[in-house]
């Protein structure tokens, strides 16, 4: 079960500074079951073909991963 306790600006904050911040990640929503996150398809997060680059959408998926496991644990 994840901590709801922790405040997104809490989540947020400690996003400063590093790559989550500079591809414009921010975290939405924690509950129980999920964290939500949402990043900007911008020119941070595009290939050269205008696509969203894959490496982007695992930055996503590994930060919402490592903060879910991170809130999951008993004392963070």
């Amino acid at each position: 079960m994840i901590n709801t306790s922790i405040p997104l600006e809490k989540l947020n904050s400690m996003s400063i500074g590093n790559m989550v911040e500079y591809l414009g990640i921010e975290f939405t929503e924690v509950t129980s079951e999920y964290v939500c996150a949402k990043m900007p398809v911008d020119a941070r997060t595009k290939q050269p073909f205008g696509l969203l680059h894959g490496g982007a959408s695992v930055v996503l998926a590994e930060s919402l991963g490592s903060v879910a496991s991170m809130l999951s644990l008993e004392n963070p």
